[in-house]
């Protein structure tokens, strides 16, 4: 007897669990962004496709008719966090590059990857899902929301499209805007082959600043050692491009200091890069007409060589500054119009 009472118990249904999915809602859902990308001949294996990043913060709203402790003890099935799924149910699959993933029916070259704030592509739980890592809770919540495409093979069409269908849940058990299809998020890339490219000149720069004395340094914000040096781009006729600068460290920073890689012994410092005395503003995950700085490649009529000259400084991060060594990274990244 006690094993059927158990098992009655464990049937009934709860009422956000199993006969109400609807207890939460989000006015950014449905999202259905187009993305515009171009992939170029020479674009390596294993980079983002520019064109193809895009971002969303979703913000919830959860009455407390979600939760039932008695039961669940405030959790979803199969953890506490609201996930992306695909669609069709179709299975997601990681690539043979970790962190990048693909499921039947996106083009064979394409992998994809949603961040999470701190610039990580979201990893897949239990339940086969993108875990966000943002706890389903009563009231309020902010569910970022990184996109990107990356290229996994040097097969590449003249043109294509790719579209990602994907629910956001609380693994299945709350959608993020009372249903199915109010949580659908739909991510439509129509991509395009370049083959007018720009590349590095030298693909890894290295720049040297000279030693400077800690009393160099008179408050946040005041800077030392700039050291001039050039980017050049060799460029094929009638290419059109842009390029930006982000941080290799902290792929996130918007701001116009790069963060000190962990091998630095230095702290209250950071390295500013800057533009004909013009502080360069850095490109979040690499992404373009967010806010950081863009130059132009252009090079109508023929093939040549661009030239951007810059500069690298230390500045003072902190109220302190602590001697050592310094060290930063930055990526440059290169798009077509």
């Amino acid at each position: 007897m006690l094993g059927i009472s158990l098992a009655a118990q464990l049937a009934l249904p709860t009422p956000a669990y199993a006969t109400r999915t609807d207890n939460c809602t989000a006015s950014s859902l449905p999202w259905s962004p187009v993305l515009y990308a171009r992939i170029t001949k020479d674009l390596p294996i294993g980079s983002v496709i520019p064109g193809s990043t895009i971002s969303n913060t979703v913000s919830i709203d959860c009455t407390s008719d979600w939760s039932n402790d008695n039961v669940w003890g405030d959790t979803c099935n199969g953890g506490p966090n609201w996930a992306l799924s695909e669609a069709s149910e179709t299975l997601i699959r990681e690539t043979s590059r970790p962190g990048v993933y693909t499921f039947d029916g996106l083009p064979e070259y394409l992998g994809y990857q949603f961040m999470s704030s701190s610039g990580q592509p979201l990893s897949l739980d239990s339940e086969g899902r993108h875990n966000t890592g943002v706890r389903i809770a009563t009231g309020q919540q902010s569910v970022p929301l990184d996109f990107r495409l990356i290229k996994i093979s040097d097969t590449t069409a003249t043109s294509t499209s790719a579209e990602l269908r994907m629910y956001l849940s609380c693994n299945g058990n709350e959608w993020g805007n009372r249903n199915a299809a109010g949580s659908l998020v739909t991510l439509h890339v129509d991509i395009e082959q370049i083959t007018q490219t720009c590349s590095m000149v030298i693909a890894n720069t290295q720049v040297v600043l000279p030693t400077v004395s800690s009393s160099a340094f008179n408050g946040v914000g005041s800077a030392a050692g700039s050291t001039p040096f050039t980017l050049e781009f060799d460029c094929d006729a009638d290419a059109a491009a842009k390029v930006n600068i982000s941080d290799a460290t902290t792929p996130s920073n918007a701001t116009d200091i790069l963060t000190l890689q962990n091998d630095s012994s230095a702290d209250g410092l950071g390295v500013r890069l800057t533009h004909q005395g013009t502080p360069v503003r850095l490109a979040p995950n690499q992404a373009f007409d967010l806010g950081g700085s863009e130059f132009p490649l252009d090079s109508p009529g023929g093939s040549q060589i661009i030239s951007l000259p810059l500069a690298a400084e230390y500045v003072q991060k902190d109220a302190s500054v602590t001697p050592g060594t310094v060290q930063a990274l930055a990526v440059v990244t290169i798009a077509y119009d």
